[in-house]
């Protein structure tokens, strides 16, 4: 099973594209050591807006579920970044 998520985030303390890069570096740095993937999928010349997916494989939903909840709390708990919508996929 795999699931995803696709959530649109504000960077309000972004002031140009080198501002989004470093508070994006810092967040896929740490989601990265979990068991996940992560990429910035759209707006990457907005400096103040990014699209991020993140994905999990596993057998047990539960587990991806997991995961997929660690990712977001961490998202949540980062300085300068705010997510506005989230979209979860199942496949």
């Amino acid at each position: 099973m795999i699931g995803a998520v696709h959530c649109q985030c504000f960077l309000p303390a972004s002031y140009s594209l080198k501002d989004k890069r470093a508070v994006l570096k810092s967040l896929l740095t740490r989601v990265r050591r979990l068991n996940v993937s992560i990429s910035e999928m759209d707006d990457q010349d907005a400096w103040q807006k990014t699209a991020l997916s993140f994905a999990c494989i596993n057998s047990s939903r539960q587990v991806i579920e997991k995961e997929l909840d660690h990712v977001l709390k961490i998202i949540d708990h980062s300085d300068g970044i705010e997510c506005h919508s989230i979209q979860y996929e199942w496949l």
